[in-house]
């Protein structure tokens, strides 16, 4: 089941080792081309992407775990219309951490007023 994330929880969940990168595609819904991107270029950008601090609390991030590999996949542009491109990032679990972890930093839950 697809869940939302942010930007922060994704980046906690790398920077803690808690998720560790396999692979990231980009595919453009025009052009229906899949680019597979470099894991370092990758982490280099969501780095860039994560220190400009307005975006750290962005969702429009999904996730959810592929119970035949046990991986996590993360998401963004599929459900936004507006957006041309969709980046997935295929991630593991680091061998010290458990589901529970992973879903407890990743889900994100909007604060009632």
């Amino acid at each position: 089941m697809r869940r939302q994330t942010s930007t922060r929880q994704i980046q906690k969940a790398i920077k803690d080792n808690l998720l560790i990168l396999k692979k990231t595609e980009l595919y453009n819904k025009t052009t229906k081309e899949t680019e597979t991107v470099p894991n370092d270029k990758f982490l280099e950008y969501f780095d860039f992407f994560c220190e400009s601090g307005i975006f750290m609390d962005a969702i429009g991030w999904h996730y959810e775990r592929d119970h035949r590999t046990d991986d996590y996949i993360i998401e963004t542009g599929r459900v936004n219309g507006d957006s041309d491109v969709i980046i997935t990032a295929y991630l593991r679990m680091d061998d010290s951490t458990t589901e529970e972890e992973i879903e407890k930093i990743l889900l994100f839950e909007e604060l009632e007023d």
